[in-house]
């Protein structure tokens, strides 16, 4: 028996030494979270439509103003956002200024950044995971985030760069996931200590539940072969416009939608909506944008109500634009992404709330099957304007508030500003679950929408896109979007987004925010429907920027928005359009919302290497042999007497004549915009 039972025993103990070795084997491979996953998350739609496989928070930290320590406190509204860092500390003999230092397990998900030109060195960044005393990624700032030739674009990617200064001012983006198991530092080390950067950041970060197993970012990976492939797929794919993942069931309707009536599109089963496309006409397109409103229900439940024009992330100007989850054709054919599952039924309605009638062009649904389970969420979308509101005084103005769980993804931004100021130096300041202080606290509307610097210039992106600017420097109109993937804000009990207006000028404009999430059924938002604002008019200008024409058609050449910040341009930019042959043609097209007759004015730029040409409006020749050439760059005004601009789409042909005798080469011209007078 005694000899029995010690062979017991050592089978015992060799048991459990096995058993602690299978398992530290099968723990040290099945991470939960690694690169990998995470960028095959940023590629999977379906998973914005569920609760998430591992739970976490969503955190920022910022250069926002340290001032800002409560609402009824001073400096609330402080806008020092720049060069506000954590601590510095002194490693090796270096000052690295900390912008983030936090506990694991988590992922750096997003990391915005941008400085000011002429104080600013390009110093180092410096990525500590797990305790390293060593970095595991060490470069130069702009070659790390908007630079970065192993990620590439758009994973990293520099937006709306004024061409000064080689570009510099620009929002800098990255988008790849760096996940680590126990830790994440971040420092910036100046190339100089005479002069403190104007540097201005923000990260992005999940904090996973304890216990939950992470893979860290190991060093040089994003540099090796290992990643090489997935990395040029994960972009490839962000970049796929449409994607190529749609195989579903299109339910279709054309028809016009009398002026106070609406039209539905039921849908039944289990399904979800995978991709809504639509297109409409009107004699007034800009009002129908705003006066067409989309609503849906799911499951009997009413989640979406939103202008159209808002909802597409185009505003009441259609501005072609591609991102992950919206893009709107230059043909006005609009488009989401969003997946929109439902248990039994869905429906989908159009309300013409305008004056006039609606021409459904294209009214399409694709659908497909979708396994409904506890993991599920609703689409939900919520539009709201603040008409005519007052920028003497700084403000939080509340996107949304929602109560219940769900997961934040999204929004769009459409203003009319009615000034030359700039109106966009307020804060974001998201609670999540009741939070005292917002765990989301920014640096300026435009850095959360990943640009920088007030900037005119149109872009997109999978994640961001201002496909309208024209009203950042001027009276206008702007629309900025951002769309979230890994940064995703989930909620258990409720979420709050306030923005401040924070404008230069003291003025009036219309702040219309269209915010997008998911949630379960019992989740709603405070605000849903505004029928007499979506009837209220469309704000126009009365300018028609060149740098916001339409290309039609041209012989030659390319075409871009210059833009500088220290030009009188009106906008800041200017259309430009350089590589000109003699004979090339340029045919670009504009929108009016309605009829102008008038003394007309056409501002040109003028510059040593610039063309004479002829401009044609809507086929009548308005100037002719116009020389541009001037030995210095400067602004000049033509008129035409009798104007007319007619209501809807007018085209502008540009003719090159060849260049001045004091410039026979040239081949650049500028156009900054038309205006008539009434």
């Amino acid at each position: 028996m005694k000899n029995d039972n010690s062979l017991k025993k050592v089978r015992f103990k060799y048991l459990i030494l096995f058993t602690i070795f299978v398992n530290a084997a099968c723990t040290s491979q099945e991470y939960q979270v690694t690169v990998t996953s995470l960028l095959e998350e940023m590629l999977d739609r379906e998973a914005l439509a569920k609760v998430d496989k591992y739970p976490f928070k969503s955190l920022q930290v910022s250069s926002y103003s340290r001032k800002a320590v409560a609402p009824d406190k001073p400096g609330w509204f402080d806008n020092a956002d720049a060069k506000q860092y954590v601590r510095v500390d002194t490693i090796n003999g270096r000052k690295e200024r900390v912008l983030l230092d936090v506990e694991g397990p988590g992922t750096i998900v997003r990391f915005w950044s941008t400085w000011h030109a002429h104080y600013f060195s390009n110093g180092t960044l410096r990525f500590y995971f797990d305790y390293s005393k060593s970095p595991q990624i060490e470069g130069g700032i702009d070659d790390l985030i908007s630079h970065n030739e192993y990620v590439s674009e758009p994973l990293s990617k520099r937006v709306s760069a004024f061409l000064e200064d080689g570009g510099v001012f620009a929002g800098n983006n990255l988008y790849f996931p760096l996940p680590f198991a126990k830790h994440c530092k971040i420092t910036y080390q100046q190339a100089t200590e005479e002069v403190d950067d104007v540097l201005y950041y923000h990260i992005n970060y999940r904090k996973y539940e304890k216990g939950t197993r992470v893979k860290t970012y190991q060093k040089g990976d994003w540099e090796s072969e290992k990643y090489k492939s997935l990395i040029g797929r994960v972009n490839a794919q962000l970049n796929q416009f449409p994607p190529d993942d749609l195989q579903n069931e299109v339910t279709s309707m054309t028809r016009i939608v009398k002026r106070g009536e609406s039209t539905v599109i039921l849908l039944e089963g289990s399904k979800a909506i995978k991709k809504l496309s639509l297109k409409i006409g009107a004699d007034n397109l800009s009002q129908a944008l705003r006066s067409t409103v989309i609503t849906m229900e799911f499951d009997g439940k009413p989640t979406v109500w939103a202008p159209l024009g808002d909802f597409f992330g185009t505003g009441y100007k259609i501005s072609a634009y591609q991102s992950r989850y919206s893009t709107v054709n230059n043909d006005g054919e609009m488009i989401t992404y969003f997946p929109m599952p439902f248990r039994e039924s869905a429906k989908v309605t159009l309300h013409n709330y305008g004056k006039e009638d609606v021409e459904l062009i294209k009214f399409d649904l694709h659908s497909s099957p979708w396994h409904w389970d506890e993991q599920s969420l609703y689409f939900h979308a919520n539009w709201r304007l603040y008409s005519d509101i007052e920028t003497a005084e700084k403000k939080d103005v509340n996107y949304v508030t929602i109560s219940g769980k769900g997961k934040y993804v999204g929004d769009v931004l459409t203003l009319f500003n009615n000034s030359y100021e700039w109106w966009g130096e307020g804060d974001e300041k998201i609670y999540v679950d009741e939070e005292k202080f917002p765990s989301h606290f920014g640096t300026g509307t435009e850095d959360y929408y990943g640009y920088a610097w007030c900037s005119v210039v149109d872009f997109d992106s999978p994640f961001i896109a201002q496909p309208i600017g024209d009203g950042n420097r001027s009276p206008g109109i702007s629309v900025n979007s951002r769309w979230r993937m890994l940064d995703v804000i989930p909620f258990d009990k409720s979420l709050k987004f306030d923005m401040e207006l924070w404008h230069w000028g003291n003025t009036h404009m219309d702040y219309a925010p269209t915010t997008f999430w998911y949630g379960t059924k019992e989740a709603k938002a405070k605000e849903f429907d505004h029928v007499s604002a979506v009837q209220l008019p469309v704000k126009h200008a009365d300018k028609f920027e060149g740098e916001s024409f339409e290309v039609k058609e041209m012989t030659g050449g390319e075409v871009l928005t210059q833009a500088f910040l220290s030009y009188e341009w009106s906008a800041r930019n200017h259309l430009y359009w350089k590589g000109i042959k003699k004979e090339d043609t340029l045919e670009t097209f504009f929108y009016s919302e309605k009829d102008r007759e008038g003394k007309l004015e056409a501002v040109f730029t003028h510059a040593p290497e610039y063309i004479i040409l002829d401009m044609y409006l809507n086929g009548q020749r308005i100037f002719e042999n116009l020389d541009l050439y001037s030995d210095s760059l400067n602004l000049k005004k033509y008129t035409v007497d009798n104007g007319y601009i007619k209501k809807g789409n007018n085209t502008v042909l540009l003719v090159a004549k060849g260049g001045n005798k004091k410039s026979p080469k040239a081949d650049q011209l500028g156009f900054d915009y038309l205006k008539v007078h009434q």
